[in-house]
Protein backbone atom coordinates (compact mmCIF):
# COMPACT_ATOMS: atom_id res chain seq x y z
CA UNK A 1 0.00 0.00 0.00
CA UNK A 2 2.94 2.31 0.61
CA UNK A 3 3.97 1.87 -3.03
CA UNK A 4 0.48 2.93 -4.07
CA UNK A 5 0.68 6.26 -2.24
CA UNK A 6 4.06 7.13 -3.76
CA UNK A 7 3.23 5.99 -7.30
CA UNK A 8 2.67 8.42 -10.19
CA UNK A 9 -0.81 6.93 -10.78
CA UNK A 10 -1.83 7.89 -7.22
CA UNK A 11 -0.41 11.39 -7.50
CA UNK A 12 -2.17 12.08 -10.80
CA UNK A 13 -5.48 10.40 -9.81
CA UNK A 14 -8.70 12.23 -8.97
CA UNK A 15 -10.43 11.72 -5.64
CA UNK A 16 -12.86 9.26 -7.24
CA UNK A 17 -10.03 7.24 -8.79
CA UNK A 18 -8.20 7.15 -5.45
CA UNK A 19 -11.30 5.73 -3.76
CA UNK A 20 -11.47 3.03 -6.43
CA UNK A 21 -7.77 2.21 -5.89
CA UNK A 22 -8.37 1.88 -2.15
CA UNK A 23 -11.44 -0.33 -2.61
CA UNK A 24 -9.49 -2.65 -4.89
CA UNK A 25 -6.63 -2.87 -2.42
CA UNK A 26 -9.03 -3.56 0.46
CA UNK A 27 -10.87 -6.19 -1.58
CA UNK A 28 -7.59 -7.91 -2.42
CA UNK A 29 -6.59 -7.93 1.25
CA UNK A 30 -9.99 -9.36 2.25
CA UNK A 31 -9.62 -12.14 -0.32
CA UNK A 32 -6.19 -12.96 1.12
CA UNK A 33 -7.59 -13.01 4.68
CA UNK A 34 -10.47 -15.28 3.64
CA UNK A 35 -8.09 -17.64 1.88
CA UNK A 36 -5.87 -17.82 4.98
CA UNK A 37 -8.86 -18.50 7.25
CA UNK A 38 -10.10 -21.22 4.92
CA UNK A 39 -6.65 -22.81 4.81
CA UNK A 40 -6.35 -22.73 8.62
CA UNK A 41 -9.82 -24.23 9.03
CA UNK A 42 -8.96 -27.02 6.58
CA UNK A 43 -5.72 -27.74 8.46
CA UNK A 44 -7.62 -27.97 11.76
CA UNK A 45 -10.18 -30.28 10.20
CA UNK A 46 -7.47 -32.49 8.71
CA UNK A 47 -5.68 -32.66 12.07
CA UNK A 48 -8.91 -33.50 13.89
CA UNK A 49 -9.78 -36.25 11.40
CA UNK A 50 -6.28 -37.69 11.63
CA UNK A 51 -6.56 -38.07 15.43
CA UNK A 52 -10.18 -39.19 15.65
CA UNK A 53 -10.89 -42.91 15.52
CA UNK A 54 -12.77 -44.29 12.53
CA UNK A 55 -16.45 -45.04 13.22
CA UNK A 56 -17.37 -48.68 13.67
CA UNK A 57 -19.59 -50.53 11.23
CA UNK A 58 -22.43 -50.40 13.74
CA UNK A 59 -22.07 -46.60 14.08
CA UNK A 60 -22.12 -46.21 10.29
CA UNK A 61 -25.25 -48.38 10.10
CA UNK A 62 -27.00 -46.32 12.82
CA UNK A 63 -26.10 -43.14 10.96
CA UNK A 64 -27.53 -44.49 7.67
CA UNK A 65 -30.73 -45.60 9.42
CA UNK A 66 -31.13 -42.20 11.06
CA UNK A 67 -30.70 -40.40 7.75
CA UNK A 68 -33.27 -42.72 6.12
CA UNK A 69 -35.75 -41.98 8.94
CA UNK A 70 -35.24 -38.25 8.46
CA UNK A 71 -35.72 -38.59 4.69
CA UNK A 72 -38.88 -40.67 5.15
CA UNK A 73 -40.27 -38.15 7.62
CA UNK A 74 -39.62 -35.27 5.22
CA UNK A 75 -41.22 -37.25 2.34
CA UNK A 76 -44.32 -37.88 4.45
CA UNK A 77 -44.60 -34.19 5.32
CA UNK A 78 -44.48 -33.19 1.65
CA UNK A 79 -46.90 -35.83 0.36
CA UNK A 80 -49.64 -35.64 2.99
CA UNK A 81 -52.03 -32.85 2.01
CA UNK A 82 -53.29 -30.56 4.70
CA UNK A 83 -56.95 -30.89 5.55
CA UNK A 84 -59.08 -28.38 3.66
CA UNK A 85 -60.87 -25.71 5.59
CA UNK A 86 -64.63 -26.02 5.54
CA UNK A 87 -66.24 -24.24 2.61
CA UNK A 88 -69.59 -22.73 3.51
CA UNK A 89 -72.57 -22.23 1.20
CA UNK A 90 -75.51 -20.38 2.73
CA UNK A 91 -73.90 -20.96 6.13
CA UNK A 92 -73.73 -24.74 5.58
CA UNK A 93 -70.50 -26.76 5.28
CA UNK A 94 -70.42 -28.34 1.79
CA UNK A 95 -69.13 -31.64 3.17
CA UNK A 96 -72.32 -32.26 5.17
CA UNK A 97 -75.64 -33.73 4.02
CA UNK A 98 -77.35 -30.42 4.84
CA UNK A 99 -75.55 -28.91 1.81
CA UNK A 100 -77.71 -31.07 -0.48
CA UNK A 101 -80.80 -29.14 0.72
CA UNK A 102 -79.46 -25.68 -0.13
CA UNK A 103 -80.85 -23.61 -2.99
CA UNK A 104 -77.38 -23.18 -4.49
CA UNK A 105 -76.84 -26.95 -4.75
CA UNK A 106 -80.31 -27.58 -6.22
CA UNK A 107 -79.69 -24.87 -8.82
CA UNK A 108 -76.32 -26.34 -9.90
CA UNK A 109 -77.81 -29.82 -9.86
CA UNK A 110 -80.51 -28.72 -12.29
CA UNK A 111 -77.87 -27.12 -14.55
CA UNK A 112 -76.01 -30.45 -14.66
CA UNK A 113 -79.18 -32.37 -15.50
CA UNK A 114 -79.92 -29.93 -18.34
CA UNK A 115 -76.32 -30.07 -19.59
CA UNK A 116 -75.89 -33.88 -19.57
CA UNK A 117 -79.48 -35.17 -19.69
CA UNK A 118 -81.14 -37.75 -17.41
CA UNK A 119 -78.98 -40.71 -18.51
CA UNK A 120 -76.41 -42.52 -16.36
CA UNK A 121 -73.04 -41.68 -17.82
CA UNK A 122 -71.61 -44.94 -16.51
CA UNK A 123 -74.13 -47.64 -17.50
CA UNK A 124 -76.61 -45.72 -19.69
CA UNK A 125 -79.69 -46.34 -17.50
CA UNK A 126 -82.54 -43.78 -17.68
CA UNK A 127 -85.66 -42.99 -15.63
CA UNK A 128 -87.62 -44.74 -18.42
CA UNK A 129 -85.87 -48.00 -17.50
CA UNK A 130 -86.73 -47.44 -13.83
CA UNK A 131 -83.40 -45.94 -12.72
CA UNK A 132 -83.20 -43.17 -10.13
CA UNK A 133 -80.78 -40.45 -11.31
CA UNK A 134 -78.19 -38.86 -9.02
CA UNK A 135 -75.94 -35.89 -9.71
CA UNK A 136 -72.47 -37.00 -8.61
CA UNK A 137 -69.41 -34.97 -7.69
CA UNK A 138 -66.51 -36.41 -9.71
CA UNK A 139 -64.01 -35.08 -7.20
CA UNK A 140 -65.75 -35.73 -3.85
CA UNK A 141 -66.94 -32.78 -1.74
CA UNK A 142 -65.05 -34.08 1.27
CA UNK A 143 -61.67 -33.87 -0.50
CA UNK A 144 -62.42 -30.94 -2.84
CA UNK A 145 -64.91 -28.63 -1.09
CA UNK A 146 -64.06 -25.72 -3.38
CA UNK A 147 -65.51 -27.71 -6.34
CA UNK A 148 -68.86 -28.47 -4.67
CA UNK A 149 -70.77 -25.96 -6.84
CA UNK A 150 -68.69 -26.33 -10.01
CA UNK A 151 -70.92 -27.75 -12.77
CA UNK A 152 -67.77 -29.06 -14.51
CA UNK A 153 -67.17 -31.33 -11.50
CA UNK A 154 -70.60 -32.98 -11.82
CA UNK A 155 -71.80 -36.04 -13.71
CA UNK A 156 -75.12 -37.90 -13.91
CA UNK A 157 -75.12 -41.43 -12.50
CA UNK A 158 -77.90 -43.85 -11.63
CA UNK A 159 -78.31 -44.64 -7.94
CA UNK A 160 -76.48 -47.98 -8.23
CA UNK A 161 -73.46 -46.57 -10.08
CA UNK A 162 -73.27 -43.56 -7.77
CA UNK A 163 -73.43 -45.80 -4.70
CA UNK A 164 -70.69 -48.05 -6.14
CA UNK A 165 -68.46 -45.09 -6.97
CA UNK A 166 -68.59 -43.67 -3.45
CA UNK A 167 -66.38 -40.87 -2.08
CA UNK A 168 -63.14 -42.74 -2.63
CA UNK A 169 -63.28 -42.78 -6.46
CA UNK A 170 -62.59 -39.85 -8.85
CA UNK A 171 -63.63 -41.59 -12.08
CA UNK A 172 -65.06 -39.26 -14.69
CA UNK A 173 -67.73 -41.15 -16.69
CA UNK A 174 -68.68 -38.21 -18.91
CA UNK A 175 -66.48 -39.30 -21.83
Amino acid sequence: MENLFTSEAWKNATAHQRREFLSKVRADKQVEKDAKKKLEAQKKLDAKQAHSPKPSKAAKKRSRQASRRIKLQSDVRTTVPSLPRPTLVAGVDVTTDAFLSTFQWRKVRMEALKKYGPRCQCCGATPATGAVMNVDHIKPRKKWPSLALDVNNLQILCHECNHGKGNWDDTDWRA
